[in-house]
């Protein structure tokens, strides 16, 4: 009789095991899914993809008095000087697509004897207002290789290419046809004749900035590179670390400048000065996260074996 008893306890045991280790196979089988859909690139609410979309410019100040605001009916500082721009589009409402200026020159003090600054308060990218972290550098290939690197992501911000206000003019897109006609054509001057050249003001120390092969632009404060001519040219930096640099944030200050002076011509005006800020960060490996995740998922299915086979026995 104990004999009995104890041949179906086994027996008991036995197919709860099998159960168990078929359950733990399951999990193994599933946990890639699982895993795969966790980590997957967050999607922007508007489902607006921001990696294919230009979001800088370059345009020419055509305001010549200020019209709102605590400075209205002053001369505008900013006038007839090259400005950094950033595209707010709308596709739902095209008509309010509008431009940021980042970092034109602006007034403070009191209205009858105001301070001219060459900056303003929104002269950061991302923009302080958005309260978007730094961009994030992540692992580079080709020329970039083990090297961390700016990258057009679905985050606002990320695509850092450069273009002059013109290449708007001709687009079929609806955002961008009012966004070339904002603020009452104020950016919609040419820049024929101007050859624009990138200035670097500042960098934090292990912060680099290449071209598309790899080769740095600027190294010192001061440093001028040519980045296009005229109403016809793209450009897009890259911001890069060694693989190895410390965690924390990096940023770089600009300004514009314009070095056409052919056939005695006077240059634009140069910009105020803006920065972009970026952030080494630890981001964890595919590969790692999913190792991890079938040991717990192996751990979880060996407790409750565990647990099934003292059940059993009691």
């Amino acid at each position: 009789m104990v004999s009995r008893n104890t041949t179906c306890l086994k027996k008991q045991v036995t197919q709860t095991g099998q159960a168990s280790a078929s359950l733990a196979v399951s999990f193994l089988v599933v946990a890639p899914l699982v895993l795969s859909t966790t980590f997957a690139p967050a999607q922007a609410d508007d489902t607006h993809n921001h990696s294919e979309e230009t979001g800088f410019y370059i345009g020419l100040d055509g305001l010549e008095a200020l019209s709102t605001g605590t400075y209205a009916g002053l001369e505008n500082p900013n006038y007839n000087r090259l400005t950094l721009l950033f595209a707010h589009r709308n596709e739902d409402t095209p008509e309010s697509s509008h431009f940021h200026g980042i970092g034109a020159y602006s007034y403070s003090g009191p209205l009858d004897n105001p301070t001219i600054n060459p900056t303003n308060t929104n002269n950061r990218i991302p923009e302080s207002y958005s309260e978007q972290p730094p961009l994030t550098l992540l692992p580079g290939t080709g020329f970039y290789t083990g090297r961390l690197i700016s990258t057009a992501t679905d985050k606002e911000y990320s695509n850092l290419t450069i273009e002059p206000i013109a290449s708007l003019k001709t687009s079929k897109e609806l955002d961008n046809q009012y966004l070339f006609n904002s603020s009452n054509g104020r950016w919609q001057r040419s820049l024929e004749g101007a050859n624009i050249g990138l200035q670097l003001a500042s960098i934090s120390s292990g912060l680099n900035i290449g071209d598309s092969v790899g080769v740095d632009i600027v190294k010192s404060v001061g440093d001028i590179y040519t980045i296009g001519s005229g109403d016809n040219f793209s450009f897009t930096p890259t911001f890069w670390t060694d693989a190895a640099a410390p965690l924390g944030t990096y940023s770089a200050s600009f300004k514009l400048v314009d070095l056409g002076t052919d056939n005695h011509r006077i240059p634009f005006k140069e910009s105020g000065t803006f920065s972009f800020d970026f952030e080494v960060k630890t981001v964890p490996e595919s590969s790692t996260v999913l190792g991890l995740g079938i040991v717990g998922l192996l751990a979880l299915s060996l407790s409750r074996l565990q647990k099934l086979t003292r059940s059993s026995l009691n």
